[in-house]
């Protein structure tokens, strides 16, 4: 999850940006073409919302593009999708888009996806860090190391994982992880929380963690401790 940074827009106008302005003051906002984006420094968490066709190149290429690139800075990418095709849904999130959206995106609909990502604004007491064996992990902070290194998770997947590490052993359904974090059943289906466990799996991977979710047929995923 995003709370403050950067909102990016490959296409739109002056009514999308005041629209971020005028409801969010932890947000600034642009618009930005794909050669403007690929070139701009990493300098905050920053959301992207990519247009499927980009006159320089596809929306799919730009989101491959910059989740190779951006890895120092949590990075959110929506896929605005001309149609419902769910062939192009899975298309995106392979591509490294975190969800989609059915165009046209106007500045009300911009503003109510921003609204369903916003935590609630009553105070939390801070969570312990979580060890598992030579991993740790820290959820207040967003941030997973192995043996002393950062494991370069994105937002989501950070977020799942915070999830099993604080309920290991307990099988959790597509649908109820559809809710940890913290979205709907409008926004994603059940296949694109299987994109975000499989690019968890490949993080974890990666570098070595032989801790990792499990999936259990034709119910959902389960986190195993250590010790079980």
């Amino acid at each position: 999850m995003i709370k403050s940074g950067d909102i990016v827009l490959t296409s739109g106008d002056l009514a999308h940006v005041s629209a971020v302005r005028d409801n969010f003051l932890s947000f600034e906002a642009a618009v930005m073409n794909a050669t403007e984006l690929c070139a701009r420094p990493a300098r905050a968490p920053t959301w992207i919302f990519v247009d499927w066709l980009l006159p320089e190149m596809s929306g799919l290429q730009l989101c491959g593009l910059l989740r190779d690139r951006i890895n120092d800075h949590p990075l959110h990418m929506t896929m605005i999708l001309p149609e419902a095709d769910p062939r192009a849904q899975a298309r995106a999130l392979d591509a490294g888009a975190d969800d989609y959206l059915i165009a046209p995106l106007t500045p009300h609909a911009l503003v109510q996806r921003l609204r369903i990502y916003q935590p609630a604004a009553a105070a939390r007491k801070e969570t312990p860090a979580i060890q598992i064996g030579e991993l740790m992990i820290q959820p207040d902070s967003h941030l997973t190391r192995y043996r002393g290194l950062v494991v370069p998770l994105q937002s989501n997947e950070q977020r799942l994982l915070n999830h099993f590490a604080r309920n290991p052993n307990r099988v959790f359904t597509r649908g109820e992880l559809i809710g940890v974090l913290g979205k709907s059943v409008e926004v994603c289906d059940e296949r694109t929380v299987d994109s975000w466990v499989s690019r968890l799996r490949r993080k974890l991977r990666s570098m070595q963690v032989p801790h990792l979710p499990r999936t259990v047929r034709s119910f959902g995923y389960v986190f195993d401790s250590a010790e079980a």
